[in-house]
């Protein structure tokens, strides 16, 4: 768990600088005590592609200080609940398309009476994590795209974290293609009109050196995967033997 109290809070009064973040698919608690001091600003752990489950979610952060959100799998109140219940900084939730379903994710992680969400004798109590995490909803398709400026609009969500490969998809150009790039600058700019967070993930410093040259800016950016990590740094390593 984050032993730098507020973080939420302090990316909704603004950030000063982006945020640079590690996307967790398969590490043990082991696999993220070794990469303590690596230099990363938060930990993403990737509950819906990675070899990851919402149970192991716990014990990842008892084993990092780093600030931890977690991607979720589903739009499912009880998943969202019980990782606002483990003690995160904040969720990201997958593929959201419309104000009606950022409406009811508010629902789902608020406590009554603004939500639905139930109180209990959870771990986030114990160690004293916040009671509000960032709500970031994910646009990552063509209909995303469309509500973004809606979907930053509604009460009670924190930002946009937009996944620019599979809005490539369902745009169905290259990611680095006018049409992506432009449609990433899009989402972002609704999150800003609205005065909220930024977010995406990138994997890659040629997209990252695109969207620079849009003057997009990110708060929370996710810069690789630990996968990606793992095997840049053992080619590295070899090579250098």
């Amino acid at each position: 768990m984050s032993d730098a109290p507020g973080f939420a809070d302090s990316l909704r009064a603004g950030v000063p600088a982006t945020l640079r973040g590690l996307w967790v698919t398969f590490l043990t608690p082991f696999g993220l005590e070794v990469v303590a001091g690596s230099g990363a600003d938060w930990i993403g752990v990737d509950l819906q592609h990675g070899d990851l489950h919402l149970a192991q979610l716990a014990p990842l952060l008892r084993a990092t200080d780093a600030p931890v959100l977690a991607r979720l799998g589903s739009h499912d109140p009880a998943a969202l609940a019980r990782a606002i219940d483990a003690g995160v900084d904040g969720v990201i939730v997958p593929t959201v398309e419309s104000a009606a379903e950022a409406e009811r994710l508010v629902a789902a992680a608020h406590l009554p009476p603004r939500g639905r969400r139930s109180g209990g004798h959870a771990r986030a109590g114990l160690v004293g994590a916040p009671e509000r995490p960032l709500l970031l909803p994910m646009v990552e398709t063509r209909r995303g795209l469309a509500a973004a400026d809606e979907i930053a609009a509604i009460p009670g969500i924190d930002g946009i974290f937009v996944g620019p490969y599979d809005l490539a998809l369902s745009l169905g150009k290259p990611v680095r293609s006018e049409k992506v790039l432009d449609a990433i600058h899009e989402a972002l700019a609704a999150a800003r009109r609205h005065g909220r967070i930024t977010g995406a993930f990138t994997g890659d410093p040629g997209l990252v050196a695109d969207l620079d040259e849009r003057g997009a800016v990110l708060d929370l950016h996710a810069v690789d995967t630990d996968a990606a990590a793992l095997r840049a740094g053992l080619a590295a390593l070899l090579e250098a033997r």
